[in-house]
């Protein structure tokens, strides 16, 4: 389990030795950065080291678009550093994975609504989400021959602290939340360890058979039917 925060991950360790007193032996925490390959490299070997094998992965890091602006408004270098963690961060995960997980292993990929839904203002996080699809169709394609399944999972939004803070826009500041966002059929943003379950599937036997898939958890968003009644 890795993050580039410290006090995430003591939270996260924290979490798990609550609710399951015996998974210690099963887990150990790294700080890692995934826009440096070294970084990723070192997490890699390290857990091949711990564990003496990688049976799978999941490359939930990312970096929200808080800025809301037109692409002719937004600045280049805030566009680049979005596409540096998200796709450039997912690139080096997945090159030093493929190289260390066993046959028949299974990586996820967390994109988003964004890897297939647009909308203004948000040309960084959505150009990243896409690519993030390309990878895995092509991460998908290289691992089949080993039996290496490659999905990407796609959330809509959800209740986390990245989420629920509030995002620039020309207009000023705006929050997302249940009630202003009508694709949500339900009108429930679901919890972590609702999209958790879903990776958890994807990384699983019961999906042996799913691969280079866009596996979208998103209360119906893009279907585009946005009348719940």
């Amino acid at each position: 389990m890795c993050a580039t925060s410290a006090d995430n991950l003591s939270k996260a360790a924290k979490e798990i030795d609550d609710e399951l007193p015996d998974a210690k032996s099963r887990y150990w925490t790294c700080i890692v950065d995934i826009a440096n390959l070294d970084s990723v490299r070192s997490w890699i070997e390290e857990t091949v080291a711990k564990f003496g094998k990688l049976d799978g992965a999941a490359n939930v890091a990312a970096v929200e678009q808080r800025e809301i602006f037109p692409i002719t408004d937004l600045d280049p270098e805030y566009f680049a550093r979005l596409v540096n963690v998200n796709v450039v961060g997912t690139f080096h995960c997945l090159k030093e994975e493929m190289k260390a997980i066993k046959d028949g292993g299974s990586i996820v990929n967390v994109g988003s609504i964004a890897s297939q839904y647009a909308t203004y203002g948000t040309s960084a996080y959505v150009a990243a989400k896409h690519a993030l699809i390309g990878l895995t169709k092509v991460a998908a394609f290289e691992g089949a021959s080993r039996r290496v399944r490659v999905n990407a999972l796609c959330p809509g939004c959800f209740n986390t602290p990245m989420m629920t803070q509030p995002f620039n826009s020309p207009n000023g500041q705006f929050h997302l939340n249940k009630d202003n966002i009508p694709c949500i059929l339900n009108r429930e943003l679901p919890e972590t360890w609702e999209i958790a379950g879903s990776v958890a599937f994807l990384l699983g036997d019961e999906a042996a058979h799913v691969t280079k898939a866009s596996w979208f958890v998103d209360g119906g968003w893009v279907e585009g039917n946005y009348s719940s009644g």
